[in-house]
């Protein structure tokens, strides 16, 4: 990942080589997680988007990512509450800011 922002707008800034994988791993694997998303929201699979939401919620603080963690959060109250444009709105938002997200 080259120069896109984090939440506050500015590039996460990781030295280490090896944080810097890991990061961009971890982010890669989210992408999947929207494709995982809209497929269950289509499919009305709220077990899956729940589980999903738990694991972003559980996940995104780790790797200072707060943004991913509420949305994660959101994610899984909504899947809970079987809130079908709830979920659509926050993958809209997830795919939204992984987007916009960089790593340098």
């Amino acid at each position: 990942m080259g120069n896109e922002t984090g939440e506050n707008g500015k590039p996460i800034e990781i030295a280490d080589p090896f944080a810097r994988r890991l990061i961009g791993q971890y982010l890669g694997n989210r992408k999947d997680d929207i494709d995982k998303l809209t497929r269950a929201l289509k499919e009305s699979d709220f077990e899956t988007i729940r589980i999903t939401g738990h694991n972003l919620y559980g996940s995104g603080a780790a790797y200072g990512l707060e943004q991913i963690s509420w949305l994660g959060e959101g994610l899984e109250k909504a899947a809970d509450a079987a809130d079908a444009p709830g979920i659509e709105r926050l993958i809209g938002e997830l795919t939204d800011f992984l987007h916009k997200l960089r790593v340098s």
